[in-house]
């Protein structure tokens, strides 16, 4: 430091303004011993100029507080003396505290550090060098502009976890070529550090200039920063690919833009990037002059405050700013979960991910010649037809055998197999571990069925690993499960670049709203993040030839930091304020081929500003944005004053004295690119300015499209710009018209506002967000489940339960058939006793079969006896687990409902699930009807049961346990468990059987909460109770098929099952799936399943049963968490009588960690809490892991001592009681506690006892469990059919006593929802006796509330109380009628996002009874309907004729769209097709009937006729309904309505269609001729062939091809030379919608062609 005393003066005066004395030298005493702690010592803005001076002020004060010069220089570790001021040294504690209190000290805090987040694209963005007018032209690509970029590895790159945490630059890559670039530009001061395996003088050129000083080497080892680097701003390097996936040119947005790394990441044991050394690089990236900074960096949630000096990121990036640099960082990948995103604050640029329009498809082709695409990266070999297997387990369980994440493979032949398996993980896990059990055993490749991601990574050493989705699984599944020995043929991947595949915001990529500051909109913007090509190091295991295919918001980070060097080059003036509003003005809400955006996630949504921001980058709208939104120094700092920090904070950070006014300014009014307002109660006004950087004099006028429900207006509407008027200021008033609590992230709530220039709409647009304040959300629910904790190894020798299935039974006489079955089975064991030992149940009244104990041999046997149609093992099934009926506007005293009319009276309703208590007071019997005469059933004895526990109500009740018992061997039997009688052990059969049809009930409540009138759905209905599911192993397959046939012969009515099935699922007709082929002329009411809200998940998919979801209700039970603060916040919670309504010392979990580096104690997980420290505290703990709950976490608290917890986490339905006062928030209400918490010194809370809200508190919402469809078993049956409240329902239950009789519960799940259904359908069997099954479903999905707004298709004979809109005419459209919630707002489906709720979420929509009771129009269903939709799926004539005892005779080409559903499902519309429906009359005799639609986007809609006329003669009309595509690329499914009315009855079906450009790249329509086979069309690039420049093609036409025209196949192995004006003529013979381009045989294409230049070029693609 002997520069010091050239500045006494200075340094002097500073000394003394910050107290510090003159420390004489003094060496270290002998044995001196410090405790080294690396902490950062922040003082602010700098006070002088000379970067010197600071520094040595700096050890001076290190000086004085360690005691000497020589300690303070061993002591120091950076000086940060550009941008602000402040030091990292080691201290000591006792040396912290003594620092702290230095005038001038803002904070001193640990280090900390930050994790990391980690071609196609640029010209996907339009940034092509080809192009004669882009923003590359306008800049010269960039030249003269310095991105400073600040790196790091890919700890979440999504699929590298285990990758050493090191990077840099690898600066030998080809992309860092400085070749025609001119001199470093002159602002540069920085230098090229040496280091180990790095030599600055030859390492160092024009393009990478590099500062990484005391470290090492900026040499990157794994090759994140040489990837990213690449992105922003590397060189064209020409036939770049991974093992040929990805061919093309790679280069960076701004190629001729210089390169300064600042190599900040390591391998250390606590992270990868130390704050210290993230502050030291902002301070020398402002000092070397670099224009933009790029960080692909995150933290970790919760957050630090914008300017806690914590976050090193939001604090450097705040100097920077305010220098005039721009800072890009990545939002981070732990999406698609809400109120995940990071970097926050507002003078940052947060990116979001999205895909291209490229993907890899990778051929899987079956042996019955069955091709089906998924996706991969696989550039090895082609593995030729070999053995394909599914792991089926022989256990009750078969679902655990094959899930990817744990194979068992013991029982499985793997050995030269390709392995399917299945998993509900959406990260790469899963693939990585299902890949080494398969390659351990010997297989030679894996498909992994799992929710749609987009993430694709190789597998080592080039084994194939393909992943499809659960409808694509479950084809390959039932193929392998039909087919005695079935093969597969894996083809190498291919790259298919262009329109047909649609773009995705990627489901990794981290979400809104912002949970520090929810008023400021985060993401800003959108880029490419998928699977994006760029240069790599040597050590990254994913790289090849020098490049990686890399997938995270670190892979969009440097794209939007290009396009932000580019704006800089043109608009040098411009603030890293203008140039954001720049980006997010003008961003693509549509992708660049106008096609709609979705979000992947749980489920895919279309995305909203949540999702993207503003929407996807468009570079070169950017350039020239008209209007822009500025902000200076001064709107950050009227930012801090409104979001609450004090005037020390916020004068110390900018550097001068700041004095907040006394008025509090609005942080609504920061003038943002966007308008969040989180908690809209009442009218509000908010101000933006904006200047223009367009045409001097111009016109704008404002354009607004308003949130659902909210009003805007704008004032003024008109903006008029001349040369003395370049900036104006408008003002927005927001009002809305909700009476509800709509969520934060309803995609209903989601506006646009635009100012359009010269009267017309020029992109000069911003968001508009316009929310309601979320106090309450649901969380947990409860499901009994299956599991196999002591599953035992398969012997031939073992006796396992088997169920042998016969079909239709034979006989009338029930025991005829018996007998027959007994005799079967003593022919197979050869006695009559070994008979009777064997045989669990005879199936004989609903169906022929029976249930024994078998060993493998015999079942092998018996399976050979004629008239055996299928012999499988027994299987567990799983439960899928009051205000409601009032909600549904089903009141007991409403003289317009029709519960008034029959109450269910005269019906069975039969309930197969866990039991009943009796002597509940639902189940009385005063004021019922006598038994119906149809009754045949029994009340079966058993233990604590007797004839006396039935009754006119509880007519029936029968328990079925010999397949559990076989299986089980014991229950338990400990109280309060389970017993050997129709009593319910788990209470789960007493609350849906009394939610079905429980008596009234007066004053029931849950310990005080939830308080009215308990009733069921159909309270004067009958109930039969079939027991099936045991403790929490749940119900086996032999129990339940006993149990329908039990019910068939009782008389039943309607069956109630509220239990399901696992993803995959088995088809309609196997035995396995015992509630599908239980019967389908009976109504069978069934749950959706619990494992939403991903995707494919729905269970109970056969079209004869109704398939009920789960919906919130309009009750909440609010808690009030009081700060010390007097700040009121609120959660949820059922926990009463536990708080002790004082305040008590509120902590973080984090803070009383035993082990303060263990993250697992940020989610309070068992015994990971300092008792000491926890002891009388209400602790704060957040939800990290899948693993743990708010259960699970108060039993932690508890057990150290808390006395309370606050459990914050991610939307989720459903509230448990917990030992300890517990109340759930959601992300932002946790972390503003937090804040809280941090800042006090000694932080209290108090935790109020929850209260009951009823009526319009929260709106419509699909529950986070419930399952989503589409089927995976068969997509052209829509599934759900319709939803029901399942939050937290209030009924009977077990109580805690034997003998008590008033036990009362809250429960959630589509269990809850099920029944409500069912006693809705006993009200109109009651009503309607003699309608089918299908004739209830019908009026239950037509006449259902939803979210689809309703168009008229002509002029004609308009009702005059609708209006309507001419599509032919193209005149304006107006709303015609909106089917919405039970409270008229929109539905929206919570899950990780929220988004409006669709047909897969709700079917036909929220069930209405009333209405449903007069539907108008029914779509009826027969036996033989169902028959041909069976043969529509390939089952054989012999095989169904055997299932139904009579003869069937398949129609010609059934197809399963034509069944007659109310929906209409079309999974693959490739052009254009026609579906036939009929509706029978069940209202009015004389009626007319008008259609009106709402055709799904990208799709036109035909109908004819469009009027129905019935009569007394004509009660039943058929109509034809023809779907055109008019979107050419893949997408998702997109949803429409189709509605006949007739002024009275709106009677509307939902449609959902996916349009398919291309299903299978093996399949080409040419001149009549359907070629099929394994070749590659023109379009796709082959992974392992080079492609060609285009003088001509070798076109190969396939060895064997289909001849339609004939009826056989041909062989054909012509091959043909085509020029260009050939192939011109042949293309335009070819429907553009039948082709996207030619043939290609893979062996054809010539490795060694090359361009006349003689340059291996990229393979052209036919546009289409």
């Amino acid at each position: 430091m002997d520069g010091c005393a050239a500045h006494p003066g200075a340094l002097n005066t500073l000394s003394q303004n910050m107290g510090i004395k003159n420390i004489p030298g003094k060496k270290k005493k002998e044995g001196e011993n410090y405790a080294h702690i690396v902490h950062i010592v922040y003082m602010g803005e700098k006070q002088h100029h000379d970067p010197e001076v600071v520094t040595c002020l700096h050890h001076d004060m290190l000086a004085s507080v360690v005691g000497s010069k020589e300690a303070a220089t061993d002591a120091m570790v950076y000086s940060y003396k550009h941008g602000f001021s402040g030091f990292a040294a080691k201290f000591t504690e006792s040396q912290v505290k003594k620092i702290a209190d230095f005038p001038g000290v803002i904070r001193v805090i640990p280090n900390q550090f930050h994790s990391l987040q980690t071609t196609r694209s640029w010209d996907y963005l339009g940034l092509s060098p080809n192009s004669p007018n882009n923003l590359l032209k306008d800049t010269n690509l960039g030249d003269g502009i310095i991105i400073g970029l600040l790196d790091t590895v890919l700890e979440t790159l999504i699929r590298q976890r285990s990758l050493q945490m090191v990077t840099g630059i690898w600066p030998e890559s080809e992309v860092f070529n400085d070749e025609d670039l001119g001199p470093i530009p002159s602002q540069w001061k920085g230098q090229c550090v040496s280091g180990k395996q790095f030599n600055a003088s030859t390492a160092c050129n024009k393009i990478t200039l590099m500062d990484s000083p005391d470290f090492m080497s900026p040499r990157d080892v794994v090759g994140h920063g040489t990837h990213t680097s690449t992105i922003a701003g590397g060189s064209f390097v020409y036939n770049a690919s991974y093992k040929g996936i990805g061919l093309g040119i790679v280069r960076g947005g701004a190629p001729r833009a210089r390169l300064a790394m600042y190599k900040v990441c390591w391998n250390v044991p606590r992270g990868q990037c130390s704050n210290a050394d993230l502050l030291k690089a902002f301070d020398d990236a402002i000092h070397d002059g670099v224009d933009v900074i790029s960080v692909s960096l995150g933290t970790q949630l919760p957050l630090f405050s914008e300017v806690d000096d914590r976050d090193a990121i939001s604090i450097g990036s705040f100097h920077a700013v305010t220098k005039g640099i721009p800072v890009v960082c990545g939002a981070a990948n732990e999406g698609p979960s809400a109120y995940t995103v990071e970097n926050t604050a507002p003078w940052i640029l947060t990116v979001a991910a999205s895909t291209i329009d490229r993907s890899f498809p990778t051929n899987i082709t079956l042996g019955n010649n069955l091709t089906i695409l998924g996706q991969a990266l696989f550039a090895g070999t082609e593995v030729d037809f070999t053995g394909l297997v599914y792991p089926e387990n022989p256990g009750l369980i078969p679902s655990l055998a094959g899930v990817c994440e744990a194979l068992l493979l013991n029982n499985t032949p793997v050995a030269g197999n390709v392995v399917l398996c299945f998993t509900s993980v959406a990260r790469r896990t899963p693939v990585a571990l299902a890949v080494s059990s398969v390659k351990a055993a010997g297989g030679v490749g894996v498909i992994v069925a799992k929710s749609p991601g987009d993430v694709l990574g190789p597998c080592s050493s080039d084994f194939p690993c393909i992943e499809v989705d659960y409808e694509l699984g479950t084809q390959i599944l039932l193929y392998i499960r039909s087919t005695s020995s079935p093969v597969v043929k894996l083809n190498p991947s291919m790259t298919l670049v262009g329109k047909p595949v649609s773009t995705k915001v990627a489901a990794f990529s981290s979400r809104g709203p912002n949970s520090i500051s929810p008023a400021i909109l985060k993401p800003d913007i959108a880029a490419p993040g998928v699977s994006i090509l760029a240069a790599s190091a040597p050590f990254d295991p994913y790289m090849n030839g020098g490049f990686a295919l890399h997938s995270g918001t670190s892979m969009a980070t440097p794209h939007v930091s290009g396009v932000v060097a580019h704006l800089k080059a043109l608009h040098s003036s411009w603030s890293p304020a203008a140039i954001r509003s720049a980006i997010v003005t003008t961003a693509w809400r549509t992708d660049p081929f106008g096609e709609p955006i979705f979000a992947e996630g749980s489920p895919q949504k279309l995305a909203d500003p949540f999702d993207y921001g503003g929407g996807i980058v468009n570079p070169n709208k950017a350039a020239d944005p008209g209007l822009v939104y500025d902000l200076v120094v001064n709107d950050y700092i009227l930012y801090l004053c409104a979001v609450g920090y004090n005037n020390s904070e916020i004068s110390q950070l900018v550097g001068h004295s700041t004095t907040c006014s006394s008025t509090k300014p609005s942080v609504l009014d920061v003038n943002l690119p966007s308008i969040t307002v989180p908690n809209l109660r009442e009218n509000i006004t908010l101000t933006r300015s904006v200047t223009n950087v367009g045409p001097v004099n111009s016109t704008y006028k404002a354009r607004i499209s308003p949130p659902w429900g909210i009003s805007v207006a704008v004032s003024p509407e008109t903006l008029v710009f001349n040369s003395n008027i370049e900036t104006i200021s408008f003002t927005v008033e927001v009002s809305t018209i909700h009476e509800v609590n709509t969520g934060t992230t309803s995609a209903a709530s989601l506006g646009l506002m635009n100012w359009g220039i010269n009267g017309t709409c020029a992109g000069k647009n911003y968001s508009l967000v316009v929310l309601v304040l979320i106090l309450i959300q649901h969380h947990l629910y409860i499901v009994v489940d299956a599991t196999c904790k002591d599953c035992k190894a398969f012997d031939k020798r073992t006796f396992q339960v088997h169920i042998v299935y016969l079909g239709e039974k034979k006989h009338e006489d029930p025991e005829f058939t018996k007998n027959f079955h007994h005799k079967m089975l003593t022919n197979l064991l050869g006695s009559k006793e070994a008979a009777y030992n064997s045989i669990l149940y005879s199936y004989k009244h609903g169906f022929s079969g029976f249930a024994a104990r078998l060993t493998e041999s015999q079942v092998e046997t018996i399976a050979e006896f004629p008239g055996v149609l299928q012999v499988i093992p027994n299987r567990v099934h799983k439960l899928q687990t009051t205000r409601s009926w009032d909600f549904i506007e089903n009141h007991q005293h409403s003289p317009e409902n029709h519960l008034r009319r029959s109450m269910g009276k005269g019906t069975i309703i039969g309930v197969i699930d866990s039991g009943v208590w009796p002597e509940s007071e639902s189940y009385n019997d005063e004021g019922m009807d006598p038994i119906p005469s149809h009754w045949k059933g029994i009340c079966q004895l058993g233990e604590l049961f007797n004839s006396t526990n039935c009754n006119k109500k509880l007519i029936g009740a029968l328990w079925f346990v010999k397949g559990a018992l076989d299986e089980f061997k014991t229950l338990d039997k400990t109280d309060r468990v389970d017993f050997l009688s129709p009593r319910d052990g788990i209470g789960h059969g007493t609350h849906t059987a009394s939610t079905a049809a429980g008596y009234f009930v007066k004053r029931t409540n849950y310990r005080g909460l939830a308080s009215g009138l308990a009733r069921g759905g159909a309270p004067l209905a009958h109930l039969a109770i079939y027991k099936v599911c045991w403790t929490n192993r749940g119900c086996t397959d032999a129990d339940l098929l006993k149990a329908f046939d039990k019910a068939i012969h009782d008389g039943v009515d309607i069956l109630s099952l509220s239990v399901g099935n696992d993803v995959p699922l088995f088809s309609y007709v196997d035995l396995r799936d015992t509630i599908a082929i239980g019967d389908y002329r009976l109504t069978v009411v069934c749950s959706a399943g619990n494992d939403g809200p991903i995707s494919q998940t729905i269970v109970n998919t056969a079209p004869w049963l109704i398939t009920v979801a789960a919906t919130k209700i309009d009750r909440a039970f609010p808690a009030a968490i009081t700060l010390g603060n007097n700040q009121t916040l609120w959660g949820q919670s059922i926990d009463i009588g536990k708080h002790n309504h004082g305040f008590s010392g509120l902590t973080y979990s984090e803070r009383i960690a035993i082990d303060s580096t263990d993250e697992s104690a940020k989610d309070c997980q068992s015994g990971r809490l300092n008792a000491t420290l926890a002891s009388g505290k209400i602790v704060l703990c957040f939800s990290t892991s899948d693993e743990q709950d708010i259960v699970s976490a108060s039993a932690t608290v508890k057990k150290a001592g808390g006395i309370g917890l606050i459990y914050a986490e991610f939307p989720n339905d459903g509230l448990e009681s917990c030992k300890i006062p517990c109340i759930k928030v959601d992300y932002t209400v946790g972390t503003q506690i937090l804040l809280y918490i941090r800042k006090a010194r000694y932080p209290i809370g108090k935790l109020s006892d929850p209260i009951t809200v009823v009526g319009k508190w929260v709106s419509p919402q699909v529950a986070t469990f419930s399952s989503r469809g589409p089927s995976s078993m068969t997509p052209t049956v829509l599934k759900p059919d319709i939803a029901a409240p399942g939050v937290d329902i209030l009924a009977a239950f077990r109580p805690h006593e034997k003998k008590q009789s008033n036990g009362y519960a809250l429960r959630s799940g589509t269990s809850m929802a099920c029944p409500h259904v069912t006693g809705i359908v006993a009200l109109i069997k009651s009503v309607h006796q003699d309608w089918s099954p299908a004739a209830i479903k019908s009026a239950l999905v037509t006449t259902g509330k939803s979210n689809q707004t309703l168009y008229f298709t002509s002029k004609t004979e308009i009702h005059p109380h609708l209006t309507y809109t001419d599509h032919s005419t193209s005149t304006s459209m107006q709303i015609a009628a909106s089917q919405t919630g039970t409270d008229g707002t929109s539905i929206s489906a919570q899950g990780q996002t929220r988004k409006e709720a669709d047909p897969f979420d709700i079917g036909g929509g929220h069930v209405d009874p009333n209405k449903a009771m007069d539907p108008g129009l029914i779509y009826n269903a027969t036996t033989n309907d169902y028959i041909q939709f069976l043969c529509s799926l390939g089952y054989s004539t012999a095989s169904l004729t055997r299932l139904t005892n009579t003869t069937i005779n398949c129609i010609t080409n059934p197809h399963a769209r034509n069944l007659n559903l109310p929906s209409i499902t079309i999974p693959n519309l490739k052009r254009t097709s026609t579906v036939t429906r009929t509706v029978t009359n069940v209202g009015k005799i004389d009626s007319k009937y008008r259609v009106m639609v709402q055709a799904p986007p990208g799709v036109e809609m035909t109908v004819k006729p469009q009027t129905l006329s019935f009569n007394i003669t004509t009660q039943i009309l058929s109509y034809k309904v023809t779907f055109f595509s008019t979107q050419k690329v893949n997408g998702g499914y997109k949803f429409g309505s189709l509605t006949w009315t007739d002024g009275e009855h709106d009677v509307r079906i939902p449609i959902a269609i996916r349009v398919t450009a291309f299903e299978s790249y093996a399949h080409v329509q040419i001149s009549g001729r359907v070629f099929r086979s394994d070749f590659r069309r023109f379009s796709i690039i082959p992974a392992h062939a080079t492609p060609f420049f285009f003088p001509s093609v070798i076109l190969d036409l396939p060895r064997w091809c289909w001849n339609e025209e004939e009826g056989r196949r041909d062989r054909d192995q012509r091959s043909t030379m085509i020029g260009r004006e050939a192939l011109s003529e042949i293309a335009a013979q070819i429907s553009d919608r039948d082709l996207s381009g030619l043939l290609l045989h893979s062996n054809t294409v010539g490795r060694g062609l090359r361009s006349r230049r003689g340059e291996e070029t990229a393979l052209p693609v036919l546009e289409w």
